[in-house]
């Protein structure tokens, strides 16, 4: 992640969470004694600690500060580089104006339903474009711009028309997805879960109950269609549709397209990120995706 910031002396670098500060202390030597590093760390007692730890080893171009590196740190912005420690839903708007033109972002993107992208952006104008991702996993951020309903949710809880629906069952299958059995199932599902999560705004993420402290979730998902009242479900080998087929037939539309461009997941996508007041555009094979302070548009590489 160090080398993808491409940090030089003198650079002056944003850092959300600190963790330990061993990241930071990282970066402070990276950009020598005239460079400097601000890094927040949401949680007190860590950011203490943290802090106790740089002052020990005489680290004097580093600073921990208590607070929710969410918004940033204004007073000694503009950042040539920022990196964020845990992964966002959202990139909040504070750093469409800390960052300097042509600065980078550094920054894990988080998708419902499972699947984590990191995404190296550089700041162009008023919005920031993509130079290369990989998959990873983060724990999300804490703070304003936690998103609770990025959370697996149990399907009793997510749609109170299953204690009918469950009972309309009209259709159940096997459906392979490159394996068979619970255990590689999160692992063999990343790409369609994260496409269908860019995608479509019917994809659902479900996990099962857990009816006693040591059973193990299982996760699947599906497409829910509430106004058509239709459901289908992505369970282990199984798919089933409740109600009517609708939802099902949505789902083979976009599991043909998806396997038409290749199959790919979210870090295989351009990304280009807009703050919420913009209005770009959205073309074929293009797809946009409205968040709180910003708007995400993925699209193919050319």
């Amino acid at each position: 992640m160090l080398d993808l910031l491409q940090l030089k002396p003198g650079h002056k670098v944003f850092e959300l969470g600190a963790g330990s500060g061993w990241n930071a202390a990282l970066m402070g030597r990276l950009v020598g004694n005239e460079g400097l590093v601000v890094s927040l760390e949401i949680i007190p007692e860590l950011a203490q600690s943290a802090r106790e730890t740089i002052e020990s080893l005489g680290i004097s171009n580093v600073r921990i500060l208590d607070g929710d590196g969410a918004e940033g740190y204004a007073d000694s912005a503009p950042y040539d580089r920022a990196v964020f420690t845990a992964g966002a839903f959202d990139l909040p708007h504070c750093f469409y104006e800390q960052l300097r033109e042509g600065g980078l972002l550094l920054v894990v993107i988080k998708a419902e339903g499972g699947g984590d992208t990191l995404f190296l952006l550089r700041k162009t104008g008023d919005h920031f474009e993509s130079l290369e991702s990989y998959p990873c996993g983060f724990v999300q951020l804490r703070g304003s711009y936690r998103f609770e309903s990025l959370e697996s949710a149990v399907l009793e809880e997510a749609i109170p028309e299953w204690a009918e629906l469950q009972h309309e069952e009209i259709g159940k299958r096997r459906f392979w997805w490159g394996g068979k059995g619970k255990e590689g199932y999160p692992r063999i599902t990343l790409a369609i879960r994260s496409f269908l999560g860019i995608t479509e705004r019917a994809f659902r993420a479900f996990k099962t109950a857990k009816l006693d402290p040591e059973d193990i979730e299982q996760h699947y998902f599906g497409l829910w269609e509430a106004l058509n009242r239709s459901l289908v479900l992505a369970k282990d080998d199984w798919l089933i549709s409740y109600g009517n087929i609708q939802a099902e037939e949505h789902l083979m539309r976009r599991l043909r397209q998806w396997v038409d461009i290749g199959m790919p997941s979210a870090a295989c996508l351009d990304l280009t990120i807009f703050p919420i007041s913009a209005l770009p555009p959205a073309g074929s094979n293009e797809w946009l995706v409205k968040r709180r302070d910003s708007q995400f548009l993925w699209s193919l590489p050319n």
